[in-house]
């Protein structure tokens, strides 16, 4: 089909990344698009914007699946691109694009590509061609990009990009790009906001626990609250409410996610992001190299979904270091801890989770908020929780007796012996180092099983020691670490009961401590039934000292 002067014509424009945040890409493309369909004498009948979305990483585009819903319904005649990849960079998109255009006779007109007519096997040809080049580019870029990386990581550099990261300043040769990174500072001020929550994760704290503590003081993150496309889109698909509602209807009457975007951002309503601390934002920073002063490589494929929280260390970074590498190592062992509790819970509120089990099917058991409000500590026998649902005992009542009895112990001169003995123990660099070490032989034995090396049999005798050497060398960690847990806390045992059971105190905070002298404690059934009173012989705490 040849366009006629009378055609009815659809515009795409797209950006993989807006850095300006701004829309500037795609309004430039724009601006070129309605030239030529000036120039062409075609009606504008929809303009369908992607701002900030990649067409190789195989994301869904809405305002592109939006526009080959509109070209099946045969609503246009031509589709105006500043050029073929804006359209697709993928041989699959391509053929479903030419399935969708194929049946109408409907032809793409690009700015830089001139005219492709996908009606015609030669059209489809050019189409086929064009598109191999556009996946050979990209694929070649990603190497390009891939192997620059791994450059600058081994070098010791970093690699400008990004948002800010949090505790450190970037000074430039000059204002405006392209411009490259003179020096890196360190902010003083978020210098001290990471060491203060280094050292709380070290001695116990939650990371939940401690974003609710930053969120609450005022203190923001380097997010600069820029509304993007993505937090629109995320908004109208996850979340309810007025504002919600008033998004979708936005959508819905065919604005795209970057206008609303741009829109809320002129109009200074506050983004999602903007400032507020969240325990994975949290968790990255501690964890990172960079704060020790250490360059981390990180590779990514294009098929993964989630970025993992470490990579390798490659050496000293070109920037200073705002905590020691031994309480980076140490902070990068606990939070990437796979038997670290990450699923949600009740966690907050309750002094003795994780630590309080069932006596008659041995299981974990939970904090639960009861009739009139009473909170009790419940084996949970709901269906699908491996509880059997027969024990509960009162928090205030359990936590006393717990609460009292760590203090004594805390206290004790027996204990005071016990942690004097105990700083004979092995070095902690070489914890560290026996960690680290087991770790990386249970993943070279794991590949080895996966690609056939070894049998299961062969694979599971020579995993059991490996396991047992990890957790010997965790728990010697641990005990390392109770000097950290116990620093601060009052000496004298009234004082530090109180502190136990001091509800403005974060219950990560004080359950740490009690687990430096209590391995668990198992809650039996009532002795007699139909007993209301509490009965502390109903507990029988498992202490380590």
């Amino acid at each position: 089909m040849t366009p006629t002067p009378r055609s009815r014509c659809v515009i795409y424009v797209r950006i993989s990344r807006d850095k300006e945040g701004a829309g500037l890409g795609v309004k430039r493309q724009e601006a070129d698009c309605r030239d030529l369909a000036q120039r062409m004498g075609w009606e504008v009948l929809e303009l369908y914007v992607d701002n900030d979305i990649s067409a190789y990483t195989g994301k869904p585009r809405p305002d592109y699946l939006r526009m080959l819903d509109d070209l099946k319904q045969g609503r246009a005649d031509v589709v105006v691109a500043w050029h073929t990849d804006r359209l697709h960079r993928s041989m699959t998109e391509l053929e479903e694009y030419i399935a969708a255009c194929a049946p109408h006779e409907v032809v793409t007109h690009t700015v830089k590509a001139g005219l492709v007519d996908l009606s015609t096997p030669s059209g489809k040809m050019v189409a086929r061609q064009l598109g191999a080049v556009a996946v050979y580019e990209s694929e070649h870029k990603a190497e390009r990009i891939k192997a620059k990386h791994l450059e600058l990581a081994k070098s010791g550099k970093p690699t400008g990009g990004g948002y800010r990261p949090y505790g450190y300043r970037r000074i430039y040769d000059q204002p405006d790009p392209p411009r490259r990174i003179v020096r890196i500072e360190i902010v003083p001020e978020e210098a001290d906001v990471i060491r203060e929550c280094a050292r709380r994760v070290l001695a116990g704290e939650a990371l939940a626990g401690l974003c609710r503590d930053l969120n609450k003081r005022g203190i923001p993150t380097t997010s600069t609250g820029i509304w993007t496309a993505r937090q629109v889109r995320s908004i109208a698909e996850n979340q309810i409410g007025d504002f919600a509602d008033s998004v979708r209807a936005r959508l819905e009457a065919d604005e795209s996610p970057a206008a609303v975007a741009r829109s809320l951002q002129e109009q200074g309503v506050p983004s999602p992001a903007q400032g507020l601390w969240s325990t994975p934002t949290l968790a990255r920073i501690l964890v990172s190299g960079r704060i020790a002063g250490l360059r981390e490589h990180i590779p990514r494929s294009r098929h993964e979904t989630r970025r993992v929280r470490t990579g390798e260390i490659m050496g000293q970074g070109e920037w200073p270091a705002i905590i020691s590498p031994a309480d980076s190592a140490r902070l990068r062992t606990l939070l990437t801890d796979p038997s670290r509790r990450v699923s949600p819970g009740a966690t907050g509120r309750y002094l003795l989770t994780g630590l309080i089990y069932c006596d008659v099917c041995k299981h974990r058991m939970v904090g639960r908020t009861r009739q009139k409000g009473v909170r009790s500590y419940v084996c949970d026998g709901q269906p699908g929780r491996p509880g059997c649902g027969r024990i509960s005992v009162r928090t205030d009542y359990t936590d006393d007796v717990i609460a009292a009895g760590a203090a004594k112990i805390l206290t004790s001169e027996g204990f005071a012996a016990a942690l004097k003995d105990a700083e004979s123990g092995p070095d902690e660099g070489d914890v560290l180092a026996e960690i680290a070490a087991c770790e990386h032989e249970l993943e070279q034995l794991a590949a080895d099983h996966g690609s056939g090396v070894i049998s299961r049999i062969e694979w599971m005798a020579a995993r059991k020691p490996l396991q047992a050497r990890l957790e010997a060398a965790k728990s010697a960690l641990g005990r390392a670490d109770v000097d950290r847990v116990l620093a601060g806390l009052p000496a004298d045992r009234d004082g530090l009961e109180r502190f136990l059971l001091d509800g403005e105190v974060e219950a990560s905070r004080r359950r740490s401590v009690i687990a430096v002298v209590l391995e668990r404690v198992w809650a039996r059934p009532v002795a007699v039934r139909g007993r209301k009173t509490f009965d502390p012989d109903r507990l029988d705490p498992v202490w380590r000292f």
